[in-house]
């Protein structure tokens, strides 16, 4: 059984739908942005079918000034930005009927695949913060494991090489160790940290419970994620060795999906608590939880979240206009606004410094 199907729920479900995609059922993860300096405002890369297939979009910070990048036949999307490498990497279906994995310019020149065998599954690539190594899953859904291939593909290797289910969870700050999910350990999902050379993972979670995302603070010390250990999915945080256990949301519904803020001072997550999936905000000790989209219309589907390098803003995206779009909102929830206006399908909306 997937990770995905461990936390299916008629709640969760509507969220997991409004992160789908036909792009091969991909799950949209949100970005792991840290703080960096900038001298200009940041740009947006989303994916979208506007032009009849997923094509990878840049936008300025309002909206303004769309413009395809990949301008290609094939599925092109879940892209995820290296500002160490300067460049993307992202899913496609250009060599046929393999899924790989591509990078390109942030112009969207130079286009090369990278990690063509083994193909990669339906899953985000994720960028090393040193811009070194992109992280990705491989080998079927029967036998799924943690891959890294570097930069410009000459090196692809199998982490975690095990008969179980391992999934990529995230990076850690410095780009020393990755976290990932296994249900190696007696069926259920539990997190385990590697280095980013391989050898013996650690166990970090209880392997009585099922857990899942799990999300490095900003300094390294802290391990936010989900689990059902008291039967509905909360989220929970412990220090990055798995110790001092300690559980922040409560609350009759689905509460997952943890996403720190860059100065790890706050959690936002997504939670159903008021009837219908919503983004909320709280303190990193779990205190003064708020509604941040606040949108009462049962068909409104928020997800997709993503701090601003500044964390002055955030990105999501919602159907609460009739179809998929990417929206932007100060840190507060204040000031939401629609960025794509598009018929099309707008999701997947990264920051790019």
């Amino acid at each position: 059984m997937s990770a995905e199907n461990k936390f299916t729920s008629p709640a969760l479900m509507a969220v997991l739908l409004a992160v789908s995609m036909a792009l091969l059922l991909f799950v949209v993860r949100a970005a792991d942005v840290r703080p960096t300096k900038i001298t200009r405002p940041p740009r947006i890369a989303f994916m979208t079918d506007r032009d009849g297939n997923f094509e990878i979009y840049i936008m300025e910070h309002d909206g303004g000034n769309p413009t395809n990048l990949t301008n290609d036949e094939a599925q092109d999307g879940l892209q995820t930005w290296s500002l160490g490498a300067n460049a993307f990497a992202f899913i496609t279906t250009r060599s046929g009927d393999s899924i790989t994995l591509y990078r390109m310019d942030v112009d969207g020149g130079h286009p090369q695949a990278v990690g063509l065998a083994p193909p990669v599954d339906a899953g985000a690539p994720i960028w090393s913060p040193t811009g070194e190594w992109i992280a990705f899953g491989s080998g079927g859904e029967a036998n799924p494991d943690v891959y890294l291939v570097d930069a410009v593909g000459e090196q692809v290797r199998n982490l975690t090489g095990h008969s179980a289910q391992d999934r990529f969870g995230a990076w850690s700050p410095d780009g020393q160790h990755l976290l990932f999910v296994s249900d190696r350990d007696g069926g259920n999902l539990v997190i385990y940290a590697i280095g980013v050379q391989g050898g013996e993972p650690t166990s970090l979670s209880d392997p009585a419970s099922d857990s899942a995302r799990p999300r490095w603070s900003p300094d390294g010390t802290k391990i936010a994620f989900m689990t059902n250990h008291d039967e509905d999915i909360e989220i929970y945080v412990m220090n990055a060795d798995g110790g001092n256990v300690t559980r922040l949301t409560d609350s009759q519904g689905f509460d997952g999906f943890p996403a720190w803020s860059p100065d790890g001072k706050q959690i936002a997550f997504v939670s159903v608590r008021d009837g219908n999936p919503e983004i909320y905000l709280m303190n990193a000790d779990g205190s003064e939880p708020k509604n941040l989209t606040n949108n009462p219309a049962q068909d409104s589907l928020e997800g997709d979240f993503a701090w601003s390098p500044d964390g002055a803003q955030s990105l999501f995206h919602s159907n609460r206009d009739g179809n998929d779009e990417v929206y932007v909102m100060n840190a507060d929830g204040s000031q939401q606004s629609n960025l794509t206006n598009n018929p099309a399908t707008d999701i997947a909306s990264i920051w790019i410094p």
